[in-house]
């Protein structure tokens, strides 16, 4: 290595050039890497679904306080911990001195480990937020608003949440990705979800139990309206007109 280059330089050639990158692997194996032989620290490498637009606690956060969010990422990401994903260094856990954590953890096997604990508000809306770009964007809080305002405000809205939670999460964070991975996913999303997104501006006048309930029900009867029985007849009133021309 050459004092006076830039290191890069030699990251860069054993990237580019099949020939150099088989010249070092075959000359220097005692290193790990070229970064390692050049001085440079490794690149962290984020796992697909980190949108490095967003801040890397924000997956910490979700990973410690939601459960299905957390089983999701145990289940798709075994070799990796959060904190390996989303490019954050692991945060340095120290025993007490009597054996005794903090609240919010607890004692395994000798390290104070987070309590994962359900979240009474919710996690976030991954699609929604891979549509609009942010988490601020006024169509994701109006949701947000409508989820902790509304329905967890009561006990069948916060029933219905839980049920919808389980199904949301299992899915939700690969259409996410493929949002960012794909532009005219996203617009086609962004489209399909502004019906849904009108609709639920009834939920705002809702206010106690019974009223969560009757409004929630309108709003899925006319989302199955406007999603599935609207389609289903203009499909078969085309059908009928091919029919009768021909």
């Amino acid at each position: 290595v050459d004092e006076t280059k830039d290191p890069q330089s030699y990251v860069d050639r054993y990237n580019d050039e099949a020939g150099y990158k088989k010249w070092f692997d075959d000359n220097y194996p005692e290193y790990s890497s070229i970064y390692q032989a050049v001085g440079l620290e490794e690149p962290k490498i984020l796992a697909p679904f980190v949108d490095p637009n967003l801040d890397p606690q924000y997956y910490v956060d979700r990973y410690n306080n939601e459960i299905t969010y957390k089983d999701w990422f145990d289940k798709t990401y075994p070799e990796m911990t959060i904190y390996e994903a989303v490019g954050l260094e692991e945060p340095e856990v120290i025993e007490p001195e009597f054996g005794e954590c903090g609240e919010g953890t607890k004692l395994v096997d000798g390290i104070c480990t987070v309590i994962p604990s359900e979240s009474k508000r919710g996690g976030g809306c991954l699609i929604a937020t891979a549509a609009y770009g942010s988490e601020m964007a006024p169509q994701v809080q109006f949701l947000r608003e409508i989820r902790d305002n509304q329905l967890m405000s009561t006990n069948s809205g916060a029933s219905f949440m839980t049920g919808f939670n389980q199904v949301y999460y299992s899915f939700s964070p690969h259409v996410a990705d493929m949002q960012r991975e794909n532009p005219m996913f996203k617009e086609a999303i962004k489209i399909g979800i502004t019906p849904l997104l009108s609709s639920l501006s009834i939920m705002e006048y809702a206010e106690s139990e019974s009223q969560v309930m009757g409004y929630g029900i309108s709003v899925i009867l006319i989302n199955i309206g406007m999603y599935f029985a609207a389609p289903a007849m203009l499909f078969f009133g085309i059908r009928k007109l091919r029919r009768v021309r021909f």
